[in-house]
């Protein structure tokens, strides 16, 4: 009997050990395809969610924006949540739209905040601004941020929170090393390397013109102009005199036909042109000039609105973009330069990326030579709020923006987006050494000023954040100042700091290093307030993380009493944000090769970023 029992739990192990076996295969074979055990989806355009992405593209885009993919990060529970438009409650803050108010003095905003909340300002400075009020239009211990007036004092705004004691260097698991790419990235770009030997480029065709113009060989320019006119001519359409006020062309579109189309709004089928192509750059350029005209003009007013009325009740009707009018020529419709175009047999990723020679320019040129199955257009911008700007309006597919600029101040426009982080970029602040300035506790708001870097600059941008969230910062006046010129006053005035964030040994900073070395008077400042390691943006992601920079970056600026010392300092995230439409467009193949260019260039950048051979 013992014997049988024997067997008989064995033959019952051994079901529950082939059963575990057979169960842990089967997830990583659907794991390995990339597709999802629930198949198939089509709720997100041409490509869900559970469409067959590989573990590349799934790897590269380890942050999330409200698109297809979302990083391990994002999942983490939220420090704060970002609520929509409007009042604030106990905890949370309101977000008001962009735009500065010209001559509007900061802190005197009309929102008020509760206890442990804040009311955001506009992006845009406010020109003429005057030193922002320290009581006006907060509450207790909120505060509402006044707008950043150029070459005008940040001074103190609202007491806001109490600070003693907030203070206190993180222990070494607080910190973070950036190491460039992982595991994962290596192993995943080996796989899809095998996996694209065993396919072909060719699978690409190439793209074809929304409208079916003929190919550029075959075009005729007598041909395109007499089948213009004659569509014109045969209807016996004049346009009106208010339409040679405009360019004779916008994107795509001829000024004449837009003008047809204006004047023909009672034609349901004329006016589902304006419905499907009303987010075209060409349509919103055209649109805008309109709107300037029909100001002093009732009749184009009139027609205006009746578009509006037109569009508006086509709303839920899917778009279609390559539609044109029933019995509309192409050549009636679009310019010449639209049939000649050379058409590309590669994806285009329009990539917005930063001033001419900085970082996110370098980063453009890394991946456009790695991304070699893609037509990747680079656009040189003043960096992460015109790159917001940009991607809101369709203008660029693909950029860089700061996780601070992501988190603070997205556009009004809601951007669904893929994100990927691509390296750190750190806050570097620098005293003189006679202020006895050492870390950012140190600094007394009566004495001392901040010069943040030029209006819209990155740095600005960074230091405006710190602000928002803790009032220690709203304390401590600041101004804007090109880089240069705050290095010298700081040389020259113990009680200015400096404020920049960049990578590590950035020309400007082996500039203060230089001058640190000749005269001694300059020291890099820790920057180690852990209050923000945990804040994170309203999908889940960090914003910020609390990293050290060795003691060998800057010899000179980190010199101790012997030796030089490692500083603590914070650093926001350089995020490549990817429109989520473009990924739905293009499909998977498309999206592997930029997603394997990602992997393949984000170690390269990282390592020139942190200064590392």
């Amino acid at each position: 009997m013992k014997s049988v029992r024997f067997l008989l739990v064995m033959l019952l192990s051994s079901l529950l050990l082939f059963g575990d076996a057979a169960f842990f295969a089967s997830g990583v074979l659907a794991r390995s395809s990339g597709f999802s055990s629930r198949g198939f989806s089509g709720s997100r355009g041409s490509y869900g969610k559970s469409a067959p992405w590989t573990g590349s593209t799934q790897g590269a885009w380890n942050r999330s924006g409200g698109g297809l993919f979302g990083g391990g990060e994002s999942r983490q529970p939220s420090g704060y949540s970002k609520p929509s438009l409007g009042s604030p409650g106990p905890s949370g803050y309101s977000k008001p739209s962009l735009g500065g108010t010209s001559g509007t003095s900061p802190g005197t905003s009309s929102e008020r905040v509760g206890p442990s909340g804040y009311s955001k300002p506009s992006l845009g400075g406010s020109t003429g601004a005057s030193t922002p009020s320290a009581t006006s239009g907060t509450g207790s211990s909120g505060y509402s941020k006044p707008s950043l007036g150029a070459g005008q004092p940040l001074g103190p705004g609202s007491p806001g929170e109490k600070t003693s004691g907030g203070y206190s260097k993180p222990t070494p698991a607080g910190r973070e090393k950036f190491t460039g790419g992982s595991k994962f990235d290596r192993q995943a770009i080996n796989q899809d390397r095998k996996r694209k030997s065993q396919e072909s480029l060719q699978q690409y065709r190439s793209e074809q013109s929304r409208f079916k113009t003929p190919e550029a060989s075959t075009f005729n320019p007598g041909t395109y102009a007499r089948t213009r006119d004659n569509f014109y001519s045969s209807q016996g359409y004049q346009a009106p005199g208010y339409a040679f006020n405009t360019g004779p062309s916008f994107g795509l579109f001829n000024s004449l036909f837009l003008f047809w189309m204006l004047d023909h709004m009672s034609d349901r089928k004329v006016a589902s042109m304006a419905y499907n192509h009303q987010n075209d750059p060409g349509f919103q350029q055209w649109r805008e000039e309109v709107e300037k005209q029909a100001k002093d003009n009732t009749e184009l007013k009139a027609k205006l609105a009746e578009m509006d009325k037109q569009i508006k009740s086509m709303e839920g009707t899917p778009k279609d973009p390559g539609y044109l009018p029933p019995g509309v020529p192409p050549e009636a419709a679009l310019t010449a330069a639209a049939f000649t175009a050379k058409k590309s047999d590669k994806p285009l990723l329009r990539f917005g990326t930063g001033q001419t020679g900085g970082w996110y320019d370098k980063y453009g040129q890394l991946l456009k030579k790695d991304a070699v199955g893609l037509d990747l257009e680079l656009k040189n911008t003043s960096g992460s709020i015109e790159n917001l700007r940009l991607l809101a309006n369709g203008e660029i597919d693909v950029a860089i923006i700061q996780s601070d600029a992501l988190a603070f101040m997205e556009p009004g426009k809601k951007l669904v987006s893929e994100q990927a982080t691509l390296y750190p970029e750190y806050a570097q602040l620098i005293a003189n050494r006679k202020s006895g300035i050492k870390s950012i506790k140190d600094i007394d708001p009566r004495k001392n000023v901040v010069l943040v870097g030029p209006k819209g600059s990155g740095s600005a941008l960074t230091w405006q954040a710190l602000r928002e969230q803790i009032g220690f910062y709203r304390k401590i006046p600041a101004k804007f100042a090109d880089y240069s010129a705050a290095l010298a006053e700081v040389e020259r005035n113990p009680r200015a700091l400096m404020f920049f964030v960049g990578g590590l040994k950035s020309d400007f900073l082996e500039r203060a290093e230089q001058d640190a070395q000749k005269t001694g008077n300059l020291r890099l400042v820790e920057l180690d307030d852990k209050r923000f390691a945990d804040k994170r943006d309203s999908h889940g992601n960090t914003i910020y993380k609390i990293v050290d920079i060795p003691s060998n970056i800057y010899p000179s600026l980190q010199k101790g009493w012997i030796f030089s010392g490692s500083v603590d300092t914070l650093a926001v995230q350089a995020v490549l944000v990817l429109r989520t439409d473009w990924a739905q467009k293009n499909g998977p193949q498309a999206m592997d090769i930029l997603s394997r260019a990602i992997l393949q260039t984000r170690p390269e950048i990282e390592r020139m970023v942190n200064a590392r051979k």
